[in-house]
């Protein structure tokens, strides 16, 4: 299939799960639960946490001694901790005041027991390196963001439009999650844009879509 001359590059500022399991969840007890409050939702889509800025936050913690498990909830505002049976209290200190340089405040009172209660119930809660499920969701809305934008400046069809929105998300999805495996960390490349995906000329809008960036703008909520 031929393509294109043209590479369309992606400025590299964008942001990037085993739910846990009722099982997982009864084998822990309140007592061994801290919650964190953490900025860590995505700018490009807010409705979900950053899964690449969480992370290594979250593998980091789990090297951490007296920590067993570290969980961000779905939308990307708690952290929690689920420590060993034998972490002692300067222990859990010490990994909390690590976690204020990532700006989270641990928790108490009313806001710790709801956060514990909702962490318990087992749904929405992603841990470790399974946050890049979220990344991918992430990929899916900034493409699908990028493709109204072309289709504010230009008609698609519908064949067309869908199979370039999967082209992208596949490239977000390698950038968020860190599989893309290119030498160059600051940019991301979108190869092999077909030509029976675009012209020249619609080549040159999605590269004005992508240059307004990832994050959800006026102009978009109005194009919904």
């Amino acid at each position: 299939m031929k393509t294109t001359a043209a590479t369309v590059f992606l400025a590299a500022t964008i942001c990037a799960p085993l739910v846990m399991s009722a099982e997982d969840a009864a084998h822990v007890t309140s007592d061994r639960i801290s919650v964190f409050k953490v900025p860590l939702v995505c700018p490009a889509a807010p409705q979900i946490g950053c899964g690449s800025a969480s992370k290594p936050i979250l593998l980091d913690l789990e090297k951490q001694p007296g920590v067993l498990e570290a969980w961000l909830n779905r939308a990307g505002t708690r952290i929690a901790v689920v420590w060993k049976p034998d972490s002692d209290t300067e222990t859990r200190r010490n990994v909390a005041t690590d976690l204020q340089e990532d700006r989270a405040t641990e928790l108490d009172g009313k806001l710790r027991d709801e956060t514990v209660a909702d962490f318990l119930s087992g749904r929405g809660w992603y841990r470790g390196a399974d946050v890049d499920r979220l990344s991918e969701e992430e990929a899916g809305v900034i493409a699908a963001r990028w493709i109204r934008r072309v289709q504010t400046k230009t008609t698609l069809s519908k064949d067309k439009a869908e199979e370039l929105q999967a082209a992208l998300t596949n490239a977000l999805r390698k950038k968020l999650t860190g599989k893309n495996g290119g030498p160059n960390e600051e940019e991301l490349s979108v190869e092999q844009v077909d030509a029976n995906y675009l012209d020249p000329a619609q080549i040159k809008i999605l590269k004005g879509a992508i240059d307004k960036g990832v994050r959800p703008l006026p102009e978009d909520e109005r194009a919904n």
